[in-house]
């Protein structure tokens, strides 16, 4: 048997230390999702007793799309943030908003699931045809690890989520890769 699940796929990360929004960090990742016709899902909420050093606090969310009867597509997102505490900020408008300040890592993940509906599971001959399906069919993704447009995907929400934190680097380096290039501004 090729493989049983799904394909091995990349991970990205993001490491921060300073000052965000948790609330429109929250809000643009499921809005970034519902977009894409991803089915959002905030598995863990984790609240754990503050220590003297700030709260910290888990979250495991996960997106996940049928792509086709065969080909389901699940992101899975892990935040952890350490030492946070909220403070209050003056902002350019005049008011004062909550941010929260502390560090956090984030942990990206696309994971491909083939047969989610498990249909070649029903008898020996069926799961025959799965193996052959996966050999001949697959064998160039599964071999490229993941399709390039969901690695793709997975990096434009890495630089989505360091967008929205502010970070200085900011944007997908790859982003114009699909052969159009942007002049070098002087």
């Amino acid at each position: 048997m090729v493989m049983e699940r799904g394909a091995p796929t990349p991970v990205a990360h993001i490491k921060y230390k300073g000052v965000w929004d948790m609330q429109d960090l929250y809000e643009s990742a499921i809005d970034w999702f519902r977009k894409r016709k991803y089915k959002f899902h905030e598995k863990i909420y984790k609240h754990k007793h503050p220590s003297p050093f700030g709260v910290e606090r888990q979250y495991v969310w996960q997106a996940e799309r049928n792509e086709t009867e065969y080909l389901k597509i699940e992101y899975n997102v892990y935040i952890h943030t350490y030492d946070a505490h909220d403070v209050e900020a003056n902002l350019p408008n005049g008011k004062t908003g909550v941010f929260t300040k502390g560090r956090m890592w984030i942990e990206l993940r696309v994971n491909t699931i083939y047969d989610y509906k498990r249909g070649f599971e029903k008898s020996s001959f069926y799961r025959h045809i799965k193996d052959f399906y996966s050999k001949y069919f697959l064998k160039k993704s599964m071999e490229q690890m993941i399709d390039p447009k969901f690695r793709t995907e997975l990096y434009n929400l890495h630089a989505f989520m360091q967008h929205r934190l502010r970070m200085e680097s900011d944007e997908f380096e790859h982003a114009d890769v699909g052969g159009v290039h942007r002049k070098p501004s002087l």
